[in-house]
């Protein structure tokens, strides 16, 4: 099983080493997007989110997000920055500030079918105050922490519009920051547009 894998991970590579796709022809002529997405709080710890089935509570969030390409590493990783006002509901009631920086993948062999990227972002997040769900009866609880986000992105060849499935991410990363061994993670999906 691993070697199909492997395989098949290798022919992804390859194909988009080959040719540029419509979708990063349309990232160039639209660097910026904004997306809307709304998310459910999930107990569950970030590596469980991938491999196990999770459960929820009753949190959310609603968010607004922007973002601009503004590097590429050869035809098929593209590099962002995005900013995110983000507002929690539930069982918790505050505002969060997100600004992180994004690696995303554009190349698939489908993107003639359905444009697809993947993305992996990494910066910090504020929130307005220490959130109910972070504590926990934990020692440490801060407002500033690190932010994580995952994204896959599918729409239309050449459309400007797509939607955004989403993990948000918060944590001390094992106590860097301020000693916060916790954190928080939000599953959700919306939608963008870039212009």
């Amino acid at each position: 099983m691993r070697r199909f894998f492997r395989i098949g991970l290798v022919a992804v590579i390859l194909s988009g080493l080959l040719a540029p796709s419509a979708a990063q022809a349309a990232a160039r002529e639209y660097p910026w997007s904004l997306i809307g997405y709304g998310a459910v709080y999930t107990p569950n710890r970030l590596k469980e989110i991938f491999v196990n089935r999770h459960s929820y509570e009753d949190s959310y969030l609603a968010a607004l997000a922007l973002n601009r390409e503004f590097a590429r590493t050869g035809p098929w990783l593209a590099w962002e920055g995005e900013g995110q006002v983000v507002k929690h509901f539930g069982r918790q009631d505050h505002w969060e500030y997100n600004a992180l920086v994004v690696a995303r993948w554009h190349r698939f062999p489908w993107n003639h079918r359905v444009e697809t990227s993947l993305a992996v972002g990494e910066g910090i997040s504020y929130a307005t105050r220490k959130p109910r769900l972070e504590d926990k009866g934990r020692e440490n609880v801060s407002n500033l922490l690190n932010y994580l986000l995952f994204e896959l992105t599918l729409g239309p060849p050449q459309s400007r519009w797509y939607w955004s499935g989403r993990i948000h991410h918060r944590s001390g990363v094992f106590g860097l920051y301020n000693g916060v061994r916790g954190g928080s993670n939000f599953v959700g999906m919306g939608a963008g547009y870039r212009f």
